[in-house]
């Protein structure tokens, strides 16, 4: 007698249009990166630097995508990199690289969580609504940072479904406040030309200080590869996979040029609290640079 075997095989479900993986891409670029990045930036490189850091950052972060939107092309499966490097090296190799994003994944997840915290905290205690908490300031932001990180590994274990729409969501309220910084910045020049002067000098510490900070700032620009990670769960994966790695680091690239050059100019020189030149002032606070600055662009388009 000749017995039939059934084999069953499970697949994941398709659901995933180009906007929500584009959505993705940008969603894990635009983050901490850029807020933290703008003030170090400025404080190491000048007004100048901090723009072409930016700019040179976006155009090594599309010829690297370009290669991402190849394999992804070729190989349009979950897996991303992991997959990559197994069929080029084998097991070994895949192993290592899987666990190296994973972990890359996991610490930059942990740094977008933080910054979110520290600035979600800091707009309530300005705001006063946070003197009934019985922590510090400190423990306050750890505990937003881990319900935030909490709240999004639960959408993720929903589903693809879930995890791409609320991801949407985010991301395009995020990416629409940087377009209006940026645009902000525009009325800034066109209303009070004598902005641009904040941009000078151009490079005072020279062009060998863009190097570091555009070592320091290209995490902001990691993200687009987790784009790779959907090969079994976008729709038209070998088309939709490539272009919204491209789309994602080119919307991207142009969002934090923009933004970059509002903070610049949104500080106006002599201004009340304000020492020394705009540019300086904003470095002087480093990470918190990007805050300081954009809290004056309200009063510059106003007032």
């Amino acid at each position: 007698m000749r017995e039939d075997k059934t084999h069953i095989s499970t697949e994941l479900s398709r659901e995933l249009s180009l906007f929500d993986i584009t959505m993705m891409g940008l969603g894990m670029m635009i983050g901490a990166g850029v807020f933290i990045g703008i003030g170090n930036a400025i404080y190491f490189a000048g007004p100048g630097g901090v723009l072409l850091t930016f700019a040179l950052n976006g155009v090594i972060a599309l010829l690297t995508a370009l290669s991402y939107a190849e394999l992804s092309s070729a190989i349009p499966r979950c897996g991303g990199a992991y997959n990559f490097a197994r069929l080029a090296f084998g097991r070994g190799t895949s192993f290592t690289a899987g666990w190296m994003e994973w972990f890359a994944s996991c610490v930059a997840g942990s740094l977008y969580a933080v910054t979110f915290a520290i600035y979600t905290v800091r707009y309530f205690e300005g705001l006063g609504l946070l003197k009934w908490l019985p922590f510090s300031s400190h423990n306050t932001e750890r505990i937003v940072a881990f319900l935030i990180a909490s709240f999004f590994l639960y959408i993720n274990y929903r589903g693809a479904s879930e995890m791409g729409k609320i991801g949407a969501f985010f991301t395009l309220g995020q990416t629409l406040f940087l377009i209006f910084i940026g645009l902000a910045g525009f009325i800034v020049v066109l209303m009070d030309p004598s902005r641009l002067q904040n941009l000078t000098p151009y490079l005072p510490y020279g062009w060998s200080k863009i190097l570091i900070t555009m070592g320091f700032t290209y995490v902001a620009f990691e993200g687009f590869e987790v784009i790779a990670q959907t090969g079994d769960e976008a729709i038209d994966p070998k088309r939709n996979l490539p272009k919204a790695m491209l789309y994602s680091v080119f919307i991207v690239t142009l969002i934090y040029v923009a933004v970059a050059f509002a903070s610049i100019v949104s500080v106006k020189a002599g201004a009340p609290g304000v020492v020394g030149s705009p540019w300086e002032w904003i470095g002087s606070f480093k990470e918190r640079g990007f805050g300081e600055s954009i809290s004056r662009l309200y009063l510059a388009i106003f007032f």
